[in-house]
């Protein structure tokens, strides 16, 4: 099976972009989950697992995205695996089916796309931005409308951080570049000698060679 090969730039914009938001994701989660680390599992799964996945991820693109994207694959997976196990608490059964699905989406995505066997990068960035956009304006607008259910400050931040995860993850997703293949020169061949025809006869053949002895 042919695979590509991709890489990012360090530089570039949308790596830039997504350190920084990743880098906000994890300060927005510190920032909604203060004070809620008193239980062990939820300062874990809750708490530790996001940030550290974050900031894992921030390390493998900033040092490892040129020469081993497929990196990657692990601290996305860290951070699938927390909104798995942060949907499964859903009073909802059909948005915890839907955000369970989306997450195992991610994973397979991502996995075919750092280790080249997907041949596009549009699949990932459509995975990503296409529920950033929902969570915008389907999600979030309607729950700040609701005045009598307003949102409270810590499920406000925790919010934003995911909003800043998936902008992210877009932006990554926009930076990545495949590898071009060096062309393999072919072997220089030699132009054929061509005798003209005049020296051709100077030549004594063989048979007149005898002929004059």
């Amino acid at each position: 099976m042919r695979t590509e090969k991709y890489y990012v730039e360090r530089m570039s914009f949308g790596v830039q972009a997504m350190v920084i938001l990743l880098s906000l994701s994890a300060a927005f989660r510190l920032i909604g989950c203060w004070g809620l680390w008193n239980d062990r599992t939820y300062a874990l799964l809750q708490i530790v697992l996001p940030i550290l996945s974050a900031l894992l991820l921030i390390a493998c693109v900033w040092f490892l995205g040129r020469r081993a994207l497929w990196l990657s694959f692990i601290p996305v997976t860290l951070g699938a695996v927390f909104f798995i196990i942060e949907a499964i608490s859903y009073e909802s059964r059909i948005l915890m089916i839907i955000s369970v699905l989306f997450c195992i989406a991610v994973i397979a995505v991502w996995f075919c796309t750092v280790f080249g066997i997907l041949r596009t990068r549009w699949v990932a960035v459509l995975l990503f931005g296409i529920p950033f956009l929902y969570h915008v304006f389907a999600v979030d607008l309607a729950a700040l409308r609701d005045s009598a259910n307003p949102v409270s400050f810590s499920a406000g931040m925790q919010e934003m951080g995911t909003l800043c995860v998936l902008l992210g993850m877009f932006f990554l997703s926009l930076s990545i570049h495949k590898t071009e293949k060096p062309e393999i020169p072919l072997p220089k061949m030699r132009t054929p000698k061509v005798i003209p025809e005049e020296k051709e006869a100077e030549v004594p053949s063989d048979q007149e060679e005898l002929a004059e002895k």
